[in-house]
């Protein structure tokens, strides 16, 4: 008897979905100031889907996850940005707490390579 030639199943590069962990979207839902009703009714789904993913009985979808932090006013995970987040009045804020403006940040480049000639010349001059 003669086995059928079957294609070898490869394992993806990548997970094709990716998972929240249950205990920082209840944080980021809090941060938000979503109730667990005002979360359902915004994510679309029942009171028992919400309590199963906050307790870890059932994997979070990312979306969700993202839809949650966004409404938190919190960047949306990016690796090297956990922490920051959005004010309400659009100031980019840092994880200790630190608020920068957009007219702040708009010249950050000239300040920085005012700086990096400033220590160029120090160094010349001192050589």
């Amino acid at each position: 008897m003669t086995e059928k030639h079957r294609r070898k199943k490869r394992p993806r590069r990548h997970p094709h979905f990716v998972w929240a962990d249950p205990e920082r979207f209840y944080f980021e839902r809090v941060a938000a100031g979503l109730t667990q009703d005002q979360a359902c009714e915004y994510l679309g789904v029942t009171r028992r889907t919400l309590y199963n993913w906050e307790h870890g009985l059932t994997r979070i979808p990312y979306p969700a996850f993202k839809l949650v932090r966004m409404r938190a006013g919190a960047i949306v995970h990016v690796p090297g940005w956990d922490g920051w987040r959005y004010a309400r009045d659009g100031a980019l804020v840092t994880p200790d707490g630190r608020t920068f403006h957009a007219w702040e940040l708009q010249h950050l480049q000239l300040v920085v390579s005012l700086a990096r000639r400033y220590r160029e010349s120090r160094q010349g001059g001192a050589a």
